[in-house]
């Protein structure tokens, strides 16, 4: 039982430190947004720009590949395999 309460307390106080970090990178995060120096300003700011036009984006849809995108590839690979057996045959 003891050692129960003693992991208990443990994880609690490690996920309030991880808590913490992610709060103290959030405010760091901000900081650089605000800075005073141009060149970190602009680079945390289009990255910003960048992370919420990607949430927000809907139209994110990915396309699976197709047979017809593969033809080539599988084409070129039959030939070099069938050249390797009739060589090695």
């Amino acid at each position: 039982m003891v050692i129960a309460i003693s992991k208990e307390k443990g994880l609690e106080s490690m996920i309030a430190k991880e808590g913490e970090a992610i709060l103290n990178k959030e405010n760091q995060f901000q900081q650089n947004i605000n800075s005073e120096d141009p060149f970190i300003k602009n680079l945390y700011s289009d990255l910003n720009e960048r992370i919420n036009a990607y949430e927000q984006e809907d139209a994110v849809k990915i396309e699976k590949m197709k047979w017809s995108d593969a033809t080539g590839s599988i084409f070129f690979m039959i030939l070099i395999i069938a050249y390797l057996i009739y060589s090695f045959v």
